[in-house]
């Protein structure tokens, strides 16, 4: 993938998964932070393009501290991209909650603690299975590395997410709060061949916010 792609797919995240709080970094930290995805062994980033445009994208790893030390190796960018938001107490707040999140791993699910990162579909492409294509590939690079499962965590405010991932075959195992004051629920994915059922209509759907 290169940089173009790598916008793209930030401000898709902006644009579908503007509730979450990563989403208020911007695109430029985005675009840094799905770039470190992609080049990191332990995760991956899936894109649905049509006519070199992003349409949907997912991402998955093993925590996000691996990530975020490879966004370390471009300093001077990760500054620049952070500068317009880094004396906000509220982003600083933020940004060490995920951080202390990613570390406690409060409720695992085993298997190496694999996870969906995020998940977003433009409003566009939306109806089209285009949603459960993208979860059903991640399942499938998951399978491929023998990782037997893998785990989401979904706010409580986002209601569309919990029926997504409960249709598509999740399993709720636990409670969470990422940020103070807002819960998660935890679910656990199967990535066996029949893990994935069809609903159509899903939209921005974010994981780890």
């Amino acid at each position: 993938m290169n940089e173009d792609v790598y916008r793209q797919v930030a401000a898709l995240h902006v644009r579908c998964i503007d509730r979450g709080f990563l989403a208020t970094l911007g695109v430029p930290f985005l675009a840094l932070m799905y770039r470190a995805i992609d080049e990191a062994s332990d995760s991956v980033l899936l894109i649905d393009a049509r006519e070199g445009q992003v349409m949907g994208f997912v991402s998955g790893g093993m925590g996000m501290g691996t990530i975020y030390r490879r966004m370390l190796h471009r300093p001077l960018r990760l500054g620049r991209a952070l500068l317009p938001v880094l004396f906000r107490p509220a982003t600083l707040a933020g940004i060490i909650e995920i951080l202390r999140y990613g570390r406690s791993r409060p409720v695992s699910a085993g298997a190496r603690d694999a996870e969906l990162l995020s998940l977003a579909v433009a409003p566009e492409a939306r109806g089209k299975g285009m949603a459960e294509g993208l979860y059903t590939r991640l399942q499938g690079h998951y399978r491929a590395c023998g990782v037997p499962r893998f785990r989401i965590t979904v706010g409580d405010a986002l209601l569309p997410a919990h029926r997504f991932y409960t249709r598509m075959g999740a399993m709720p195992i636990g409670r969470v709060e990422v940020h103070p004051g807002n819960a998660s629920t935890v679910y656990v994915q199967a990535c066996g061949s029949d893990g994935a059922q069809a609903v159509r209509g899903s939209a921005g759907i974010p994981a780890i916010t």
